[in-house]
This record gives C-alpha cells, sequence and structure tokens, in this order.
C-alpha cells in the first residue's frame, strides 16, 4: 500500500505507470499482434504471406506487387522512382513537385521511348509517364494496356485482336462497380501472355475471350468528373454517418463502465489489470494529478522505444539483422510514436525489426491514441461536472480507451488480411524476375526480394488511433499495406469513424446529443468542400504535359488527373480523399505521395493541420482542441452581445479564455518560428529537393506536421539529418504534451464552476448561427496565422505552374 503522507500525489503514480506500461505492452505488442497473425493463418493464409503467384511450386512473384518489364515483347508497368526500379526493400515515390525540371524531362524522355516503340500517334495515357506513389505499382490503366497492344503483338507475332481478348480478361473492374479504377495487373497480364505464347506454339489456336475481343465498349466520354467517383463520395459518408451514433453510444458505454456485448471479456481483466497495477479505479484524480500521471507514462513510452532501437539487434524476430538506429533518429521516432505524431524520418523496411515494430510501434499506437481520448474524457467531465476537483481517473479512462481500440483493430486487420494485407513472421522472399536481364543492361537485375511482416495488425491501428506509422516507407500506397480500392475505402473510413463518433460519445456524455452533433456538422462543413476543391485540382492534371502529347482526361479507361505519386488502383478520388481525412485527423498516413500534389492541390492537406486538425481531428486530441475554439467562438461572441460568454452551463471568464488563447498560438508559433529557422540556415535548406517555392512549402510542411502531430510529409524533404530529427522531435513535444496538460487546467477549472442556468440572452450552440459563426472563427484563425507563409509557398507555385515556367 502507498503512503500518502510520505509521497505526492504524482510521486504516487510511478509505480503504477511502471506496472501498466508493461502490461500494455505485453497485451498490445505481443498477444494482439500474433491472435491476428494466428487467426490470418488459419482463415486468409495465402493473402497473409503476401499474395505470392506460384507454378509447380515455384514462386513467381506476387499478385500484388509489381515487376519492372522493359523487353518490347511484355507489357510495361508505370515509371518507379525506386532504385533499381520496382525494387521491394524501400519503397518510394519520386516525390517531384508539379514544378520541378527534373519532373519535366523525366516524362519527356518518358514521351520520347513510347513515341518510337507507338508511331500509331495515339496520346499517351497519363499513368504510363508518371510515377507511382509506391513504386510498386502493379497496375496499369486499362487505357494504358490497350496503348501497347500494337507493339506486344508485334514482337509476339501475334494478332491485335488476340491480344486485345487476352487483355480484357484481365481487366478488374471497380470493386463493386464504384470502388477504386479499373485496372489490368501487369504481371499477371504478362505471366498470360507467355502461356498463351507456349500453348499457341504447341497447339495452333488462336485466344478466345470469355469476353469482348474489341476494345472496351464502356464510355470514355466523361470528362472532368466522373459519375463513379460522386457516388464513391456519396456511399463514403452515408456509411460514416450511418455508424457515428452507434460508436458514440458503445464509446459511451465503455467509458461509463455500463453493460456491452464485451463486458463478460473486459470487465474481469481491467479489475485484474488494475490491481495488479495498484490502482483503485474509484479514486479520481485533480487535473495535475491526471496530468503528472500522463506525462510519466509517456515519459516511459519515449524511453522503453528509445532504448527498443538501441538493442534490436540483440533481440529475436529481426529476420533482416538490422542494426541498432542511430540515436538521433532513435530519439525522433520514439517521441514521434509516443506524441501520436508517427512521423517517420526512416524507411520501415530497411531499418526496424518485427518485434521493434510490434513492441515499440504497435503498442505507442494503442496508448498514444488512448491518452487523447483519456484528455477528451477529463474535459467532458469538466464540463459535466460541478464545484469539484476531479475529472477522473488517468488510468482507468486510458484502459477503457484500449477497450475500445482493441476490438475495432481485431476486426479491421482480418478484413485487411482478406484484402491482401500481410501478417505473419516470414523472411523476405526472393523471386526470379520474368523479364530478367537483358543484354542490353536495360535491366541488369534478375531477382526480387519480396518483403513479408505482422503489417495488418500494425495498420489497423494506426489508422482507428490517427496514429499513421506505416509498417513500409510509403505507409498506405504500398500494396502489402493497402491493396485493393476496397481496403483503402475502409482504411479511409477508420480514419474517420472514431473522430467522428466521439462527437456523439460528447454529446451523449454531456446529456444532450444534439450538442454534439452540432460539431460534426461544423466540422462536414469544413471537409466536404476541401476534398472536392482538391479533387477538382488534382483531376485537372498538370499543365506542363499538355503540350506532350500526354492524355490526363478521366474516362472509364483511366483516372486522367495528376498521377504523379498516385496509385493506379485508387486514382484521384480515393487518393484525394484520403490525403484530406489523414490530414484532417492528424493521422499521417498517405496513400499518394503529397510532395506531387499540384500546388493548391497539396495546399489543402497542409491546410488542414494547419487549422489544428479539429476537423474530425485526433482521437479524442482533435474534439477537445475544437471544444477549445467552441470556447474562442463563444467568448467573442459574448463580447458582441455584451454578456458573459458560456459554454454547456459554465462561464467562460477571463482565466479560461486565457488558456483557451494560448492552446490556439502555441502550434502557431511553433511552426512559424521552426519553419523559419529551417530556411535561415543550410542545414535546414540542404534537405530540400524541390527548388523554388515548393521546398519552403516542404519546410512549412515538416513542422506544420510535426507541430501538428500529424506525421504526413512532402517527403522530398530528406528529413533524416542531425537537424531535422532534433528540431522535428522537439516540435513534436510542443506541439503534444503542453497543450494537453493546457486542456487538462482547462477541464479542472470548469469543474469547479457551478452550472449557469440558460437564459434567453444564451447563444443556442446547437443551432444553424452557432454552428456557421463556429465555422467563421475556424477558418480566420487558420487561415489568417499562415496566409503569408502559403503565399511565399503554394501559391507562389501555382502562379509559376500557369505560367508555363
Amino acid at each position: 500500500m502507498y503512503q500518502e503522507h510520505e509521497l505526492s500525489e504524482i510521486q504516487r503514480q510511478v509505480k503504477p505507470a511502471i506496472i501498466l506500461f508493461l502490461l500494455l505492452t505485453v497485451m498490445c505488442g505481443i498477444i494482439y499482434p500474433l491472435l491476428i497473425t494466428g487467426v490470418a493463418e488459419l482463415i486468409f493464409p495465402w493473402q497473409a504471406h503476401g499474395s505470392l503467384i506460384l507454378s509447380d511450386g515455384k514462386v513467381l512473384g506476387s499478385e500484388l506487387i509489381g515487376q519492372p518489364f522493359s523487353s518490347p515483347g511484355y507489357f510495361w508497368g508505370r515509371p518507379s522512382a525506386t532504385r533499381p526500379p520496382y525494387n521491394t526493400t524501400l519503397s518510394s515515390g519520386s516525390n517531384l513537385g508539379p514544378t520541378n525540371p527534373d519532373l519535366k524531362e523525366r516524362v519527356k524522355t518518358s514521351v520520347t521511348i513510347l513515341r518510337q516503340s507507338h508511331p500509331q500517334g495515339e496520346q499517351i495515357p497519363v499513368d504510363l509517364v508518371t510515377a507511382s506513389a509506391s513504386g510498386l505499382d502493379p497496375d496499369i490503366s486499362v487505357a494504358s494496356a490497350y496503348y501497347q497492344i500494337p507493339r506486344v503483338a508485334k514482337e509476339r507475332n501475334i494478332t491485335e485482336k488476340e491480344l486485345t481478348a487476352l487483355v480484357n480478361d484481365e481487366i478488374q473492374e471497380p470493386q463493386g462497380f464504384i470502388i477504386g479504377e479499373s485496372r489490368v495487373n501487369v504481371l499477371r497480364l504478362n505471366l498470360k501472355l507467355d502461356h498463351y505464347i507456349q500453348s499457341r506454339a504447341a497447339d495452333g489456336n488462336e485466344y478466345h475471350s470469355n469476353g469482348e475481343d474489341e476494345r472496351s465498349p464502356l464510355s470514355t466520354e466523361l470528362v472532368n468528373i466522373q459519375e463513379k467517383d460522386v457516388f464513391q463520395g456519396i456511399l463514403f459518408f452515408i456509411v460514416l454517418f450511418a455508424l457515428v451514433v452507434p460508436v458514440g453510444r458503445f464509446m459511451a458505454h465503455i467509458y461509463r463502465g455500463e453493460p456491452t456485448v464485451l463486458s463478460p471479456i473486459i470487465r474481469p481483466l481491467e479489475q485484474r489489470i488494475l490491481s495488479i497495477s495498484g490502482i483503485d479505479g474509484a479514486e479520481e484524480m485533480d487535473w495535475k494529478t491526471f496530468a503528472g500521471s500522463l506525462i510519466i507514462f509517456n515519459i516511459l513510452g519515449i524511453l522503453f522505444l528509445f532504448i527498443l532501437q538501441q538493442i534490436q539487434q540483440y533481440l529475436p524476430l529481426n529476420v533482416q539483422n538490422f542494426g541498432a538506429v542511430s540515436p538521433d533518429l532513435a530519439l525522433n521516432t520514439a517521441v514521434s510514436f509516443a506524441s501520436n505524431t508517427n512521423w517517420q524520418a526512416y524507411a520501415g523496411e530497411e531499418t526496424l525489426s518485427y518485434l521493434t515494430q510490434m513492441l515499440g510501434l504497435t503498442v505507442q499506437n494503442f496508448v498514444s491514441a488512448a491518452t487523447g481520448m483519456a484528455v477528451l474524457v477529463a474535459l467532458i467531465y469538466g464540463f459535466s461536472r460541478r464545484q469539484t476537483a476531479l475529472i477522473g481517473n488517468y488510468w482507468v479512462l486510458l484502459i477503457r480507451s484500449i477497450w475500445i481500440l482493441v476490438p475495432l483493430s481485431i476486426l479491421l486487420s482480418l478484413f485487411l488480411v482478406s484484402q491482401g494485407v500481410v501478417q505473419n513472421l516470414d523472411e523476405p522472399v526472393t523471386v526470379q524476375l520474368l523479364d530478367a536481364a537483358r543484354s542490353d543492361g536495360i535491366n541488369d537485375r534478375v531477382t526480387q526480394t519480396i518483403p513479408q511482416g505482422p503489417a495488418a495488425s500494425q495498420v489497423a491501428i494506426k489508422l482507428l488511433g490517427t496514429n499513421g506509422g506505416g509498417f513500409f516507407n510509403v505507409n498506405s500506397a504500398h500494396p502489402y499495406e493497402n491493396p485493393t480500392p476496397l481496403s483503402s475505402f475502409f482504411e479511409t473510413l477508420a480514419l474517420l469513424i472514431i473522430p467522428a463518433g466521439l462527437c456523439s460519445m460528447f454529446g451523449i456524455m454531456i446529456g444532450s446529443n444534439k450538442k454534439g452533433i452540432a460539431l460534426l456538422i461544423a466540422m462536414t462543413i469544413i471537409l466536404l468542400p476541401l476534398i472536392g476543391i482538391c479533387f477538382w485540382i488534382e483531376q485537372g492534371g498538370n499543365p506542363l504535359f499538355i503540350d506532350m502529347g500526354v492524355d490526363q482526361n478521366p474516362s472509364a479507361l483511366q483516372p486522367g488527373g495528376n498521377m504523379e505519386g498516385k496509385e493506379v488502383r485508387f486514382g484521384i478520388f480515393q487518393s484525394v480523399l484520403f490525403a484530406v481525412s489523414t490530414t484532417a485527423t492528424s493521422c499521417g498516413a498517405v496513400n499518394s505521395m503529397h510532395d506531387s500534389y499540384t500546388p493548391l492541390g497539396g495546399m489543402i492537406p497542409l491546410l488542414m493541420i494547419q487549422f489544428g486538425e479539429i476537423v474530425f481531428g485526433g482521437v479524442g486530441s482533435g474534439l477537445a482542441v475544437m471544444i477549445v475554439y467552441v470556447i474562442i467562438a463563444m467568448f467573442i461572441a459574448g463580447l458582441m452581445v455584451g454578456r458573459t460568454p458560456e459554454y454547456l452551463g459554465k462561464k467562460i471568464e477571463p482565466a479560461e479564455m486565457t488558456i483557451a488563447a494560448v492552446i490556439i498560438l502555441i502550434p502557431v508559433v511553433a511552426i512559424l518560428i521552426g519553419t523559419a529557422g529551417a530556411v535561415m540556415y543550410q542545414a535546414g535548406t540542404s534537405s530540400i529537393l524541390n527548388p523554388g517555392p515548393h521546398g519552403l512549402t516542404e519546410i512549412l510542411y515538416a513542422f506544420s506536421s510535426a507541430v501538428g502531430n500529424n506525421g504526413s510529409a512532402f517527403a522530398g524533404l530528406s528529413a533524416n539529418t542531425l537537424f531535422y530529427n532534433i528540431a522535428l522531435a522537439l516540435g513534436m513535444l510542443i506541439g503534444r504534451y503542453p497543450i494537453l496538460i493546457l486542456i487538462l487546467a482547462l477541464a479542472g477549472s470548469f469543474a469547479m464552476k457551478k452550472t449557469v442556468p440558460p437564459s434567453e440572452g444564451t447563444l443556442q450552440d446547437h443551432r444553424p448561427l452557432f454552428i456557421i459563426w463556429l465555422v467563421f472563427v475556424i477558418i480566420t484563425i487558420g487561415v489568417l496565422s499562415f496566409l503569408p507563409a502559403l503565399a511565399l509557398g503554394p501559391v507562389a507555385e501555382y502562379l509559376i505552374l500557369i505560367g508555363g515556367l
């Protein structure tokens, strides 16, 4: 038992913090991923091991991983930015900005080669000359496959009609008719082509398709916005909003300790964990003890993850024999994952062992998200209670947040495995390339090493916890993290479902669901137009490609638009939906390379971060900061009408307004000072990939992402340097913990107040007028704070682009 007279309240929390941290590490870092691995092995063994294509017991490749093809008798895939092309040991996009001269020259070179090999004079489909986000895209558009038919038919000495029939049999339609893009898997098509040539030589019969032997009869007259994408967007938000109330109600029941379907499992387990940890679940904390417990627990997480990276070479499950991570990178990574930022200045597939990913990253994905959720509940208690110093027990709220995250992660991870996300403890698989070494030296590779690992269990929680840390370098653009349009649909849904559900939970726990839904409506009013604007801009393509004979028009046969840094299976709409959602929620996962977006298209994700990531926001912390914006909006409105402002029956006085103002100002000041410092010194500017205004945007995005605890990047910036590892780690700490502590101080202040009954002069905080006013305040603060920096970065680059420079 603790001697309270000998130890301060905060000191008393050290031992429970250590024990609970160890218990959660075992549960979330060992039991959870091994459970997913075992179930995946039983139900989806082929997908769990990489969707490998076998012939006579020999592995020919993976259905999800592209291979390099350069021989004229094969269909070619997309340009790959990896070195060498389609290098699976280090996935990467080009990260070339739309105004980068290197991008223009590379596309010119690709166009010249294609023109020489395809003299038919047709416009070249855009995906055939633009690099994918992963460098491993297994697909090309249907239009790109059709474009190559004359060359391949001539080289293989077969008719174009035969080859068209073969291509048509390999067309994969959008899933459910509207999700994703029509596409052709290049490896499967070339394997089928080889098999056909061999069988034709043996029996002399021509190939007859089960379908058409003419080019697809689907309409190609769609220009600008495709109807499919509109329906896909409508379906997405119908599913999202249909889940808001059930998810919110479930979370409210968990936090209140009320019965749920999971109660027979989690109630005795919770009591056991509390007992072992020496925690009295009925004992609540004031805001200072709550904050102290939070800081102690997070310091443990940072230290543990840092040490784990230093000793991983001595630990098991290091099948690639990785050594220790450099101290500055290890510190950056430890702070990143503990702070729910999940910024990655390293490539997962060549840096961290399976054990480090499981014990370190997966655990922090759970507990950092749970910390944000616990702080939100403490703030809710601050409003729902009166004249008390107590705002809940951090340890209880942390554990109950885990009970929300783990079941959802199990469901999502198993679904993702069914789509092809890998989940195993195997060593990488080496395969013989189909188009192996050629005497002309165009392709001097013979083999390809296909990665493996327990990815699905980490991908699920990185999304549901709005964390963002990818198992592989290119995150959810990697075919082994996000293999199908349907997986991307649900990964994007996972980004938003808990933040949206928390709005409903907030309403339920304060006794007025409509007040929580009002916040959800305000978020949606900001989110939807920005998704639409970003989609419209990216679908318009790159003006510099127009005179090159590149077809950027969308149709049923190709996504069109600005396809640099995007995967064919996702196309423009799913890429944009993910990009805007991931920056709106502070997740940081990406399924496309933001650095290759058009200037104004890339500015939209940047703006979502700079709004404070409150448009849905990170789990817990996002809604908490949104409530801070509500306090500011109410205070300003109160000044305008000449009465003391209040929210949820609690008066907003100078002390609360001061705290709210500081919370809003911290990220603004930290981002601008960090960016200014980086552009002043060579250590900051030497990491820039793209010249001119785009380079400034890369730095501005990096500090916005770090301080905003987002983690996504304009990844052309080489961030794995001593300067950026230290500077961005500092930004992550400033953007996370002072704000959480101040939110807790705000909760403590409101909890001490008595509830004031509403009067005729009270601004109704769920009416349309309030919602519109709140949106206005958010946009005004967000845009005006960063307008000069945005003008020097993306806006200036846009003017350069439209000027054709």
